[in-house]
């Protein structure tokens, strides 16, 4: 696998887009366009909260349809608690995208990203659709990356390249979020965390599916900023075959093969999400290893994830590992505490449940200076493990979200 410069448009025939609308006062890019040349498979997955916002709702009945061309997204306004005035504007807006390209509404997935319980301003959105479509170009994928962003401070996009049966495979993606972050999505089986991963491989939907599924797992569901679910959360992919490789339609080696590189670009752009989260200063890995199951061991990574007074910790470089097994213990994972050992990076800080004698306060606080702090928690009770990243809480994230509707 080769990681290369690009993002949505990379893969063969995709093309994108992005606009000023005006939703977003600022007015910076806010409307966006991914459009596939041919028709694509397509899976998503898509936030569990109770609450989903209107572009969900559309979205995941337009996800059980044979094929897909475009994904059209607005950012400054997250169309959630608009009742069926907010899913009537989700809807037109995939109409709207249809009308213009020739196709099915269907044919058109949407998401949205912003402030909740504020009505679309759909007239300006319908203004823009005839620019929004006529920019659509390879050369546009950084700005569709762009549009999408709210709270974000750098754009987030990568690609890779892979050879499947002596085919070169092209995956990129671009995502956004760095506010209300903790993702716990469900693939659709026929501030908000937004992902869209283009491909040009050759592969049938129910894999396409398997394959978004395993990745989402181990990447975008093992993020935190502050623990807070979204509305809106969503994560799409196409994949319009035109690499022309044989098409996987089962769980072989090209599968294993894709399904890897989806997993690396899934990870490297969550942790992206991550690293710019908002008011970070820090970024943390946590490992969980020597659990019973993999279950156990997200559960008790996510947990230790969402630890506010762990994440303080970090942001005033207190290396106070007594939150961390705090964290754990609370987990609702039943493990033997008098095993366990903690790691501040290279530092052990707990044996077999005991605090390490003599252990260097200066090397410990000085790990917690770096920008990257790693923890691992060895539950010595089995053989799995995972591994969940989060980042620390700042003065900076308390401003920000304490006027962020004003």
């Amino acid at each position: 696998m080769n990681i290369i410069k690009g993002g949505v448009t990379t893969p063969k025939g995709f093309l994108a887009s992005g606009v000023k609308a005006g939703i977003k006062k600022s007015g910076r890019a806010d409307l966006a366009l991914l459009y596939s040349e041919v028709p694509a498979a397509a899976a998503a997955a898509f936030t569990t909260n109770r609450f989903k916002a209107s572009p969900v709702k559309v979205s995941m009945a337009h996800i059980n349809g044979k094929d897909h061309r475009a994904i059209v997204v607005n950012s400054g306004n997250a169309n959630c608690a608009n009742g069926k005035i907010g899913d009537r504007d989700a809807m037109k807006m995939t109409e709207l995208i249809g009308k213009s390209l020739l196709l099915d509404k269907r044919e058109v997935l949407v998401a949205s990203t912003g402030i909740i319980g504020v009505y679309l301003p759909l007239g300006k959105i319908e203004k823009a659709v005839p620019e929004l479509v006529g920019e659509l170009s390879e050369a546009k994928g950084t700005r569709f990356a762009e549009a999408i962003m709210t709270t974000d401070t750098v754009k987030k996009e990568l690609a890779v390249k892979i050879k499947l049966d002596k085919v070169t495979v092209t995956i990129g993606g671009a995502c956004k979020g760095v506010g209300m972050i903790y993702p716990l999505m469900k693939t659709q089986r026929h501030a908000t965390m937004l992902s869209f991963i283009t491909t040009d491989a050759a592969i049938t939907k129910r894999m396409l599916t398997a394959s978004l599924d395993e990745a989402t797992g181990d990447s975008f569901n093992m993020i935190s900023v502050d623990g807070d679910m979204s509305t809106n959360d969503s994560c799409f992919i196409l994949a319009n075959g035109l690499a022309k490789n044989r098409e996987i339609k089962g769980y072989g080696s090209d599968y294993r093969k894709f399904t890897a590189a989806l997993k690396f670009v899934a990870s490297e752009l969550a942790k992206e999400l991550v690293r710019d989260g908002e008011g970070a200063t820090k970024f943390i890995e946590i490992s969980v290893t020597g659990a019973k199951s993999e279950l156990d061991a997200k559960a008790v990574a996510r947990k230790i994830s969402t630890s506010n007074l762990l994440k303080c910790a970090v942001c005033g470089e207190d290396p106070n590992w007594g939150r961390i097994v705090a964290a754990a213990g609370s987990s609702g994972v039943d493990f033997d505490p008098n095993k366990v050992d903690v790691y501040l990076g290279n530092l052990k800080a707990l044996s077999n449940g005991m605090s390490v004698k003599g252990l260097d306060k200066n090397k410990a606080h000085k790990l917690f200076t770096k920008r990257d702090v790693y923890i691992k928690v060895d539950l010595k009770t089995g053989r799995d493990k995972a591994t969940a990243w989060t980042c620390d809480f700042s003065k900076e994230y308390v401003a920000i979200n304490s006027e962020y509707s004003t």
